[in-house]
C-alpha cells in the first residue's frame, strides 16, 4: 500500500499499533475474537491450527508484508488460526473499528486491502494446490527454495546458499504435510545425492538447479 496518497498512509499509520515480539511468542490465539488484522513488518510468523488432542499444525509461515488474522464484521467471530512469532518479529495491529472508519474515509484504500486479501487467498489456493498435486519430495523442495529465498539473495560469490532453520523437523514435517519421519528420509536423500548439505539447524543448498528442478517438476533426485 505504500503508493496510497499520503493523507491516506498518514490516517492508516494512525490506526496501527506495532508491536515487538520474541521467538515463540503467540501474536493470537485460534478461537479467540477476530478484532482486527495484523501486518507483518519484520520477521517470520507461523499460522497453526490445533486438533482436540492439543497437537499443533502449521498451516502457513507469514513473512514480511503479509496480512494475518481475518477482517469480519461479526465481533463473535473467532480467528480461525493460532500465530506464532518464529523469529523476533515486528507487527503492526489495526483493530477493526479503527480499520472501518479508515475505509470508509478512503475507499481507495479499501480497493488497496482487498485487493491484497484476494492475493493472501489466492497463495493459499496454490499452496493447498501443491499439497494435494505435488509429490513430497518436491514440497521440501519449494520449502526449502522459498526459506532460502526469504533469507536473502542468492548466492556470496562460490559459496553455496545456506539457510539457517528456525524450525525443527517435525515443523518442516508440518509445512508440507508429511510426518516427521519422512521429512528426515527426504532430507536424509538430498543430502546423499549431494542436492543439500548441512547440520540439524542449517541446511546448504548445493545444488540450486537440480533443487529446484526438483520442486517445478517433481523429478525424483537420483
Amino acid at each position: 500500500m505504500a503508493d496510497l496518497p499520503v493523507d491516506h498512509l498518514r490516517d492508516l499509520e494512525s490506526c496501527k499499533i506495532t508491536g515487538l515480539y520474541r521467538p515463540r511468542q503467540v501474536v493470537f490465539h485460534e478461537g479467540t475474537p477476530a478484532s482486527g488484522l495484523w501486518i507483518l513488518c519484520h520477521g517470520t510468523v507461523k499460522l497453526y491450527q490445533s486438533d482436540r488432542f492439543g497437537r499443533d499444525f502449521i498451516i502457513d509461515v507469514a513473512t514480511p508484508g503479509a496480512l494475518l488474522g481475518e477482517f469480519t464484521l461479526d465481533e463473535a467471530a473467532p480467528y480461525s488460526a493460532s500465530a506464532e512469532a518464529l523469529t523476533e518479529a515486528q507487527l503492526s495491529f489495526l483493530p477493526r473499528e479503527r480499520l472501518v472508519r479508515l475505509l470508509q474515509r478512503h475507499p481507495q484504500t479499501a480497493v488497496r486491502l482487498v485487493a491484497a486479501l484476494s492475493e493472501a487467498l489466492a497463495a493459499t489456493r496454490r499452496k493447498a494446490g501443491g499439497l494435494a498435486l505435488k509429490r513430497a519430495e518436491a514440497r521440501l523442495a519449494d520449502l526449502l527454495l522459498r526459506l532460502a529465498g526469504e533469507a536473502g539473495p542468492g548466492r556470496t560469490g562460490d559459496r553455496p546458499r545456506r539457510v539457517r532453520l528456525a524450525y525443527s523437523r517435525r515443523e518442516l514435517a508440518e509445512m508440507i504435510g508429511v510426518s516427521t519421519e519422512t521429512a528426515i528420509r527426504l532430507l536424509s536423500k538430498m543430502k546423499r545425492t549431494r542436492v543439500v548439505g548441512g547440520s540439524e539447524r542449517e541446511i546448504v543448498i548445493l545444488d540450486p538447479e537440480r533443487l529446484t528442478r526438483l520442486a517445478h517438476h517433481g523429478a525424483l533426485v537420483a
